[in-house]
């Protein structure tokens, strides 16, 4: 038992002095592995791009900083324009194989010239990193000041409004809503009449149903049940 926990002893390890490494010999095993590698894919000029070396060159090509178009990106910035996700729901379309990109199936991407055959995608792609790239932008967002923050609070409140009579929450159907209301309005309606029915039964109990302050309606007293109180003849 006394063996079993006793600890390990290490391995002998000469580390008294640095370790050296023999520079020609790592050289001539690299040159022997790029000539192997020349000689399974061909010449440099020959040899046929993967397809991850083709999206990294098409995102050099749409890249303005590399083109030279622009010294430095910008600051991430807020899109002024609104996304289109819904205009093509519901839409039947026969694509072939001509088809151009820009109307195909799915959302079409005119900066990067692709197209994503989901919104989340789309979502996705127009918020990512290469899309950005392609504008110009970083992934950096300007800091806020407290003034911005401020001054962005008193906008929102300004242009609050009240909502439409039409208006649904999220979660809540439209013709659940509109039966909910149908119901409210017929209790409210049994509740007026039983009001209205409350008050009528008091008014004719004081004598004080007429209109003009006089005896009660006879045929209206019959109808509730207030028929005679000894004034009938005998």
């Amino acid at each position: 038992m006394s063996k079993l926990l006793a600890p390990k002893r290490a391995a002998g390890v000469d580390n008294t002095a640095r370790r050296t490494w023999d520079k020609e010999e790592y050289r001539q095993k690299a040159e022997e592995k790029d000539k192997a590698l020349k000689g399974k894919g061909g010449d440099d000029e020959d040899r046929e791009e993967t397809a991850a070396e083709i999206r990294r060159r098409r995102r050099l090509e749409r890249d303005p900083l590399h083109q030279g178009l622009i010294v430095e990106r910008s600051l991430l910035r807020q899109r002024d324009y609104q996304i289109d996700l819904t205009s093509r729901l519901g839409k039947t379309q026969v694509v072939g194989f001509n088809t151009p990109l820009n109307q195909q199936a799915g959302w079409f991407c005119n900066v990067c010239n692709c197209v994503l055959r989901d919104s989340q995608s789309y979502l996705d792609h127009i918020n990512g990193k290469w899309h950005n790239r392609a504008l110009g932008m970083s992934m950096r967002v300007e800091k806020s000041t407290l003034e911005q923050v401020k001054n962005k609070f008193d906008e929102l409140k300004s242009r609050r409004s009240p909502p439409p009579e039409d208006y649904v929450p999220d979660g809540f159907d439209a013709a659940a809503s509109a039966e909910a209301k149908e119901r409210e309005e017929k209790r409210e309606k049994k509740r007026r009449k039983a009001a209205e029915a409350a008050a009528g039964s008091a008014g004719a109990g004081t004598g004080g149903g007429g209109l003009d302050g006089g005896e009660a309606d006879p045929d209206m007293m019959a109808l509730m049940g207030f028929g005679g109180f000894g004034t009938s003849k005998k």
